[in-house]
């Protein structure tokens, strides 16, 4: 199990970039002042960041291994 330490970072890694992503759509793409749109982008992305970040703490408790990591399997 991986320390507090690693989750936060995934989480603050996550909600940066989201936040980023969503300011320079908002802004650059639709147009929207900077204030309007870095709040709700801020808001939109620390929600996602969080839901992105349990679901993965929980695959990881319960033990859920990627298919990447499995030894192949023999043949039969």
């Amino acid at each position: 199990m991986r320390s507090f330490i690693y989750w936060s970072g995934q989480y603050l890694l996550a909600a940066g970039s989201m936040f980023a992503l969503l300011v320079a759509i908002d802004v650059l793409v639709r147009g929207e002042a900077f204030e309007t749109g870095a709040r709700q982008s801020l808001a939109w992305a620390v929600l996602a960041a969080a839901i992105f970040i349990g679901s993965r703490y929980y695959q990881s408790k319960k033990g859920a291994d990627a298919a990447q990591c499995r030894p192949p399997a023999g043949k039969r």
